[in-house]
This record gives structure tokens, C-alpha cells and sequence, in this order.
């Protein structure tokens, strides 16, 4: 998970314990848990512009989060974790719940492929290729998406779709005998992330959209992102459905489930 993931995920948290969680259980109140949002780096969703960055602060801090930047994790156990906050009471934070993010890495299929072709590859084991997305001495070999190393692109999806777009066309190429070097070219397309309900940030070319206008035009991306009218069409109904309440079919998984199922595997009974 990214630690712009992570960011977004505090935000999801946070709405389903106040919202879909929120009467579920008959001792404890989701409502009143605290979530904190601990991250080594002087912001959060460091990829969007400032404005942005500002109100998804803003609004996490709204619905309950706890952001708390430039402090670093030095120690986690069962009951809480340690911290190197100057503040007294962020040194150590009591959480049963801890959701780590640390960064993405590659498949170790990428590795494998690298020592295999004498290729290096990143501190993320993805493969540094030549600009045409293709292995140092092997032309016939493509790598694309999150496998590839080229030029500090990010892990993102169109860089994935783009890259393997240009494998396919230059595939194409030269099966029609044009072997023409064709270095790739990525197209920003512009950032998108959902901070909670109806909220959503935006970076599009110059242009920035933050609140419910930003949330609307994340879905209409998403959604023309699909393939096929029916899978649209599905898409949009469960979008529906789950938006015009605060109900959601997630629930909570119990110590006690747990332990009911792995006895009923035991005894041979399957629980659904």
C-alpha cells in the first residue's frame, strides 16, 4: 500500500465507523474510536498540488481523523505503537488496530526475469528497460506497468495501460516489417483520489477540483472506464444502492468468527 493509500484509506475508516458501523454492536460505539493518520513526510498525497493537498486535510480532519506529520514509526507491539514525536502523548499510542503502509513493490517475477537477462532493477524490483519499454539486449522482450523501471513514472494505472498500448503497436509495427525505434511516451492524464462520501480531490491538467464536483467526476471516469454497456450499467446500480443510504454490506469479522470457523474446518462443517 502507497502512503497515498494510506491517506485515503483513514478517510474510508473513518466514514464506516461513523456511518455503516456506527450501530452494529451492542457494547461498543464505532463512533467514538479514534483514528490517527502518522506519516514521516512534511504532507499528505504528496502527488496533488497544495490546494488540494489542503482540503483533504481539512475535510479528514473533519470527519475525525487525526493527522499527524513528520512523525515516524520506531516500534510496534500488540497493544500500541512507539513513535519519535516530540510530543509527549504521540511517543506512544495505545491501538490495537495498525495499518502499515510501506510502499509498493514489484512481483519477484521481476527479479527473476533481471537476473536472467543481466537487467537491473529498482529498490522496488522493477526492471529498468530501454525507452522503448523493451529489455537491455533482448528488443523482443516488453516489460509494462508496475514490472517496468523507466524514467521515475509512478505506479499508476495509465501507466500501465499506455505502456502496454505502445508494446501492442509497436508489436504491430514490425510484424509489418517498420522496425523504427519507438521510444514511449507517457501522458499525464491527470490524479484522482476519493477522501469519503461524496468527497473527492482532483488534479487535471491546470485545472483542480476538490468537495462533491470532484466525487461526481471520479465516478464518471471510473465508470466510462468500464467495458461494455451491461458492466456500466451493474456499476451504476450498485453505486445507487450504496450511496442513497449509509448502509454497506462489510461488516466486521469477530476473534469469535474466527474461531468458530477453524473448529467447523476442523470437524469438517462449512460455515457460509
Amino acid at each position: 500500500m502507497s502512503f497515498q493509500r494510506q491517506t485515503l484509506l483513514a478517510g474510508q475508516i473513518a466514514e464506516l465507523s461513523r456511518g455503516a458501523l456506527a450501530r452494529n454492536f451492542r457494547v461498543i460505539d464505532p463512533r467514538r474510536c479514534r483514528i490517527l493518520l502518522l506519516d514521516a513526510a512534511p504532507t499528505i498525497l504528496g502527488s496533488f498540488p497544495e490546494s488540494l493537498r489542503r482540503r483533504a486535510a481539512r475535510h479528514l480532519e473533519r470527519i475525525g481523523v487525526e493527522i499527524h506529520l513528520g512523525v515516524m514509526v520506531t516500534g510496534v507491539d500488540a497493544h500500541g505503537i512507539e513513535t519519535n514525536a516530540q510530543e509527549p502523548q504521540l511517543r506512544r499510542i495505545d491501538a490495537r488496530v495498525k495499518v502499515w503502509a510501506a510502499g509498493v513493490e514489484a512481483s519477484p517475477l521481476g527479479r527473476i526475469v533481471a537476473e536472467a537477462a543481466g537487467a537491473a532493477v529498482d529498490r522496488a524490483g522493477r526492471i529498468q528497460v530501454l525507452a522503448d519499454c523493451t529489455l537491455p539486449g533482448y528488443p523482443e522482450v516488453f516489460v509494462v506497468g508496475d514490472m517496468m523501471s523507466l524514467g521515475g513514472l509512478p505506479g499508476l494505472a495509465q501507466v500501465a495501460i499506455q505502456s502496454g498500448r505502445h508494446a501492442a503497436e509497436t508489436i504491430m509495427c514490425r510484424a509489418g516489417g517498420d522496425m523504427t525505434p519507438r521510444p514511449f511516451r507517457y501522458h499525464d492524464r491527470g490524479t484522482m483520489a476519493t477522501i469519503s462520501r461524496f468527497q473527492a480531490i482532483a488534479s487535471i491538467g491546470p485545472a483542480r477540483v476538490s468537495g462533491f464536483a470532484g466525487w461526481l467526476l471520479w465516478l464518471g471516469v471510473h465508470l466510462f472506464g468500464l467495458t461494455g454497456f451491461k458492466n456500466r450499467a451493474a456499476v451504476l446500480s450498485n453505486w445507487t444502492i450504496a450511496f442513497l443510504g449509509r448502509g454497506r454490506p462489510q461488516r466486521a469479522i469477530t476473534a469469535q468468527q474466527v474461531f468458530a470457523r477453524q473448529l467447523s474446518e476442523m470437524e469438517g462443517v462449512t460455515l457460509r
